[in-house]
């Protein structure tokens, strides 16, 4: 079914109702993308792209051709056949929003997302926030690699019920939480850490998800660890938000160790593989899985990471590439990035190997 025309939708010069024009906004609402990424007959190159979360209905299919005229025409309306000032306050929002919409993840305000994770029984729902994004806190996002490798551990047969004892994880710079919360959704004993200016949202995010995390036998603490001070952790309470308050000084280390889409400068590589090193256990069988972008900006971040890890004792045990999507440019001019990424599962070498 082709789309809809704008002129399709109530006027201004015919005074809609307040309801016409709400039920309107909402229908033109962009939700969320969740970066899916599949092969499929639907284009010349045989790929597809679903954009839209599982389980939610579509939003209207209008041409977008004069919507951005549409909803900025709303905006600059005094809507004067609208009585109630609350209402025309809540039109000239949700218009405004819906802008923010087509403006990319940049131009918006808070999100929240909801994500479908695979397990091995099936499936659960995490619910992530996002806050509007300001100077260069990119671990306030969702990146496409942190959600593919989210989806992708029940793949690696790291949770096994019959043995008993949980899965101890750390994540590093866990950002909003869903790679640290998918693993502890699928059963584990996860810590999730960052630096203390995303750990307000991290806290939050893994507070909405706790009920579910505990209904799946998981567990989840959250923590501030800055790669340039990689020895030293700090756990703060469940019921803190913020890094103000006392916190435990964690010493364990971890038989698996996870981080997706965290190399942005050349720096980067060797902090986290140092902070891997401090934190991996020592144990034949721990294991590190991390997911990476190759954008070609970082693609010698990602090399320099690959030489850093083989230099603590490490060797790639599995690995290959997956596409997905960020939303980071301008929705309306189709920039939403499609992007191939990187994972890798890590263990130790054996003694014989080294040469």
């Amino acid at each position: 079914m082709s789309p809809s025309s704008v002129l399709d939708l109530p006027q201004l010069y015919t005074k809609p109702s307040a309801r016409a024009l709400l039920d309107t906004l909402a229908l033109l609402t962009s939700a969320p993308p969740s970066w899916d990424y599949k092969a499929g007959p639907d284009t010349k190159d045989g790929t597809s792209v679903v954009a839209l979360r599982e389980g939610e209905p579509s939003a209207a299919q209008i041409d977008p051709e004069g919507v951005a005229r549409y909803l900025t025409s709303i905006v600059s309306n005094n809507l004067k056949w609208i009585q109630d000032e609350e209402v025309r306050e809540e039109i000239w929002n949700q218009a405004s929003l819906r802008l923010s919409e087509r403006s990319g993840r940049t131009a918006m305000g808070d999100l929240n997302r909801r994500f479908t994770i695979p397990s091995r029984d099936g499936s659960f729902e995490l619910k992530i926030h996002e806050p509007a994004l300001t100077g260069d806190d990119l671990g306030l996002k969702t990146w496409a690699a942190s959600y593919l490798l989210a989806k992708r551990l029940h793949l690696f047969d790291l949770i096994r019920p019959e043995q008993g004892a949980k899965a101890k994880v750390l994540e590093l710079g866990s950002g909003t939480g869903l790679v640290g919360l998918a693993m502890a959704g699928l059963g584990a004993d996860v810590v999730l850490t960052d630096l203390p200016s995303i750990y307000t949202n991290l806290a939050r995010n893994a507070k909405t998800n706790a009920p579910i995390v505990e209904e799946n036998r998981g567990t989840i603490r959250t923590g501030v660890l800055d790669w340039t001070s990689p020895h030293s952790c700090t756990l703060f309470p469940a019921d803190v938000g913020d890094t103000n308050s006392d916190g435990e000084t964690l010493s364990e280390k971890f038989p698996l160790v996870l981080a997706a889409d965290s190399l942005y400068s050349p720096d980067h590589p060797e902090m986290l593989v140092n902070t891997i090193a401090a934190w991996l256990s020592e144990d034949m069988d721990s294991r590190v899985i991390v997911e990476f972008p190759y954008r070609a900006a970082y693609l010698p971040e990602i090399a320099e990471f690959r030489k850093q890890m083989t230099m603590i004792g490490l060797q790639i045990l599995d690995e290959g590439e997956e596409k997905g999507f960020d939303d980071w440019g301008d929705a309306s001019k189709g920039e939403d990035a499609l992007v191939t990424c990187w994972w890798s599962c890590w263990g130790r070498k054996l003694p014989e190997q080294d040469s």
